[in-house]
């Protein structure tokens, strides 16, 4: 550890941003004598002192030291101020002088591992290897790569990364050949939703898992026309009589670069008779046609016969086809050396009716006509070689003295070309010198052994060989100086090679086995069963599932945990919640309704009973929930939601457990604008009078078709709605009864009738609080008290008050009528007693007032008549 790294150590054990961290060094270019360091595991780079120890070393790999906050130049002699560095040899001072001009070029820039790339892959596992960058050892500076590509840049690391698990994808395999090469079929293939495992194992899920849509996996293919033979019609035989020749046209009819098969091709020429022989008076043309319609042409004939025969043997083979007859080869162009002999090749065929053989055109006989012409050779002109002195051969060693001779050869004596040594037999010999050459020392080389078997016979592997820098130093005995690799001529000849880079045969792979897919009852593993060919750099591929024996392949599905399931339950809430107030979080469980406001985190909880609670799985809309940054199952099967969003939380969730399900209904609304006031019937007053009170239901609620629910009137007020009163005054006017005084005594002066008189008091409405009279309104008038009564008085007797009788109205000798007035009165007051007289005076009639008025009305209207009638007879 150096000394910047014990300084950032230290402060190990105290607290930075509340937590402990180990802290590692780091050096900061601008101000590399501050102690900057980053805490282990993660990016953060923090100051923890103005300034490091005086001593720590400024830079890497020099000299220069921090001493009160500054960064001092140092050399090599430790003196301050000095520029005084180590050579590419390591002395102070030096000049490089134990390396070549080459040698120093290259020990002046070398590659220098510059940490580790990205990873390869941006989620499941991928590969990091070792990036190297070119440092010039003098200035410790990185320089252009290009000053390093003299040297070989070193093997590097190479190890696994993950950044991240990748999301489920969808796996596509190659497709399987089309049904058909042409005319329209269809060709398939594999696709699965793939899950990768932080271990890179791959895990087969079922389709519901990865994206939609799904992939294709039918196709339609080979939809150009099928190549097919058109052939046209016969022409005439082309002979009157005995046999001819008809020939037809016969075409391909295809698409693109796929054409018809010759062997399926239809015959363009075929033999044809008249049935009239020309010339056959033994009966043989019938016997010798009896295969005339063989094909005589080309590959038309497969009968397996002799390409050719010879033409001594021509008797021997059945010739009724055509077929290449050879004459005997010539004898040799030359007595001695190369040279060529000929003979004649011909298209023959034998005809009976001609009792003959007949020649025809080449193109008639089937296959490749043999050859007309060969090399011949014989024995070598030796009178034409000779032994000659070329030069000398090169030095069997290349240095520590070796030998050279002359050089001899056999040559041609006219055209001086090379030829066999057994062509200069009968020459004369050539003496031959020998001498010393490159008697000097060994320079260094490269000893390189032979490789070795290669690691495997496919898939790809490696040969090893052993490379060693030596120096021979005797040529006398084996003596040889092995030495470093750098002292040797670049670049280092190769140690290492690829071999058997064939793929291997492709064989099945299995993946590991899933997880039961149910704790309890009949459930299934899944594993991943692909058929795998290892390429040539070792990597095992997918290919078709073809390729591999299908009654080998491995099985993919296997039957697990078949004990009986406990009883799985899920306990509901059922309610309807509103959040009312802006809250940090909210807890929920299934079987809630739930208004909350945007924001909002959410944990909502599925209790289950017969299952585990890890078991437990969520979808939202009926679909399987995706991990996101906001929102995850924990361990314990409950959902959260952190900071919920109208826009992409808004949802039913449903809660599996085996066959249980249970749902929690999440929306987001203004709680505030579904709050109403309802106001209900005013109540009957509290009192009659004096003063009552009338109240009535005023209540700030939510109603909807299936919840209600009562808030305090405080929440309507807050969301600016106004309530009505609850509460009224009501009857004002005072309480009041009827109250009587006494009666009046039974006197004359109220006579009823006869022998009874009236008694009176007064009946006044009064206020029941102070007793003073007030309207006669504000009492009940059918409760009212009477305010007279009868009573008996004697002296209540009602007599008859008469008028004179008047004058009688007619004339003399006429009967006419008197009339008088009677009015019934009472004896003592003479105040009128209405109809209390019960009998008339004696001599008149009982007449009543108005009685007598009636009938005065009534004879006054006669006597108007009858003066109308009398008068209208009179003229003036």
């Amino acid at each position: 550890m150096d000394f910047r790294s014990e300084q950032c150590t230290a402060y190990n054990n105290a607290t930075y941003g509340g937590k402990l961290y180990d802290w590692l060094p780091y050096t900061d270019r601008k101000n590399p004598c501050a102690l900057y360091c980053i805490a282990k595991g993660t990016r953060t780079v923090v100051r923890l002192a103005p300034k490091v120890l005086d001593g720590t070393r400024c830079k890497h790999n020099a000299f220069d030291m921090c001493i009160s906050g500054k960064c001092w130049k140092v050399g090599c002699d430790y003196k301050l101020g000095s520029d005084v560095q180590l050579d590419l040899c390591g002395v102070c001072g030096g000049n490089n002088s134990c390396l070549t001009g080459t040698q120093s070029h290259k020990e002046r820039y070398q590659w220098r591992e510059a940490g580790l790339s990205q990873c390869s892959a941006s989620c499941g596992v991928g590969v990091q290897v070792s990036v190297f960058v070119c440092y010039e050892a003098l200035s410790e500076q990185q320089v252009s790569d290009s000053h390093c590509q003299e040297s070989e840049q070193p093997a590097g690391r190479r190890q696994n990364c993950f950044r991240r698990r990748c999301p489920p994808v969808w796996k596509i395999f190659p497709w399987q050949p089309c049904t058909v090469t042409c005319g329209g079929g269809t060709k398939s293939r594999a696709v699965r939703c793939m899950d990768t495992l932080m271990d890179g194992r791959q895990q087969w899920l079922h389709d519901s898992f990865c994206p939609s849509p799904r992939p294709s996996v039918v196709q339609t293919c080979s939809k150009q026309i099928c190549p097919t033979w058109y052939a046209g019609q016969w022409s005439p035989c082309s002979v009157t009589c005995g046999w001819g020749v008809q020939v037809r046209e016969v075409v391909c009819r295809h698409e693109g670069d796929t054409f018809c098969e010759d062997d399926s091709k239809p015959i363009t020429r075929r033999n044809c008779t008249t049935t009239f022989a020309c010339n056959d008076p033994d009966g043989k043309y019938v016997g010798a046609v009896s295969d005339s319609r063989q094909e005589l042409t080309g590959r038309e004939l497969r009968d397996g016969t002799p390409a050719f025969v010879h033409e001594e043997d021509i008797n021997n083979h059945d010739m009724s086809k055509p077929r290449y007859v050879v004459t005997s080869w010539s004898a040799c162009s030359v007595t001695c050396g190369t040279g060529t002999r000929q003979r004649f090749v011909m298209c023959q065929v034998r005809l009976y009716y001609l009792r003959g053989f007949v020649d025809l055109a080449d193109s008639e006989c089937p296959g490749e006509k043999p050859p007309t012409m060969e090399v011949c050779e014989r024995d070598p002109c030796y009178g034409d070689y000779e032994w000659r002195a070329t030069g000398v051969t090169a030095c069997d060693r290349s240095c520590l003295g070796g030998i050279q001779e002359t050089l001899v050869q056999c040559l041609h004596k006219t055209n001086n070309t090379e030829a066999p040594e057994d062509h200069c037999l009968h020459s004369k010999t050539v003496p031959v010198e020998r001498k010393i050459c490159n008697d000097i020392p060994c320079p260094q080389r490269w000893r390189i052994g032979d490789f070795s078997p290669c690691s495997t016979t496919c898939g790809g592997g490696l040969m090893i060989r052993e490379v060693t820098c030596i120096q021979e130093v005797s040529s006398v005995v084996d003596k040889v100086l092995t030495l470093p690799d750098f002292m040797c001529q670049k670049p280092v000849p190769q140690r290492v090679r690829t071999c058997n880079t064939q793929f291997c045969p492709a064989d099945w792979a299995t993946g590991f086995w899933s997880e039961c897919s149910v704790t309890c009852g009949p459930g299934v593993q899944l594993r991943p069963v692909v058929c795998q060919r290892v390429t040539a750099d070792g990597t095992p591929t997918d290919v078709d599932e073809y390729h591999c024996p299908p009654t080998e392949k491995p099985v993919s599905e296997l039957a697990c945990n078949e004990s009986p399931c406990p009883i799985v339950r899920i306990k509901r809430q059922t309610l309807r919640f509103f959040q009312l107030n802006k809250m940090e979080r909210v807890r929920l469980k299934v079987g809630t309704s739930a208004a909350i406001l945007p924001g909002t985190s959410v944990i909502a909880t599925c209790p289950v009973r017969g299952a585990s609670k890890n078991s437990v799985e969520w979808l939202r809309n009926d679909r399987p929930l995706r991990k996101t940054r906001r929102t995850h199952v924990s361990s314990s099967g409950k959902l959260r939601i952190t900071n919920a969003r109208p826009d992409r939380d808004t949802g039913n969730y449903t809660c599996i457990a085996g066959l249980e399900r249970a749902r929690l209904e999440l929306t987001f609304s203004d709680f505030y604008a579904v709050l109403q006031v309802v106001v209900g019937d005013w109540s009957p007053c509290s009192a009659t009078c004096d003063g009552g009170l009338r109240t009535r239901p005023v209540s700030c609620e939510i109603i909807t078709k299936d919840y209600y629910e009562a808030f305090p009137d405080s929440v309507c007020r807050k969301g600016g709605l106004s309530l009505p009163e609850k509460s009224l005054n009501c009857a004002l006017q005072p309480c009041v009864k009827w109250t009587v005084g006494e009666w009046s005594p039974c006197a004359v002066e109220n006579c009823v009738s006869d022998g009874q008189s009236v008694l009176n008091r007064t009946v006044r409405c009064t206020a029941e609080r102070n007793a003073s009279y007030v309207s006669d309104d504000l009492c009940d008038v059918t409760a009212k008290p009477p305010v007279t009564q009868k009573c008996l008085n004697s002296l209540c007797r009602p007599v008859w008050n008469t008028s004179q009788w008047s004058d009688c109205p007619a004339d003399c000798g006429k009967e006419g009528v008197q009339m008088r007035m009677l009015d019934c009165v009472w004896e003592q007051t003479g105040l009128p007693a209405g109809r209390s007289c019960q009998r008339s005076p004696e001599g008149a009639e009982d007449l009543t007032r108005d009685e007598t008025l009636s009938m005065v009305v009534d004879i006054v209207g006669r006597i108007q008549d009858r003066l109308e009638k009398e008068w209208s007879g009179v003229s003036v």
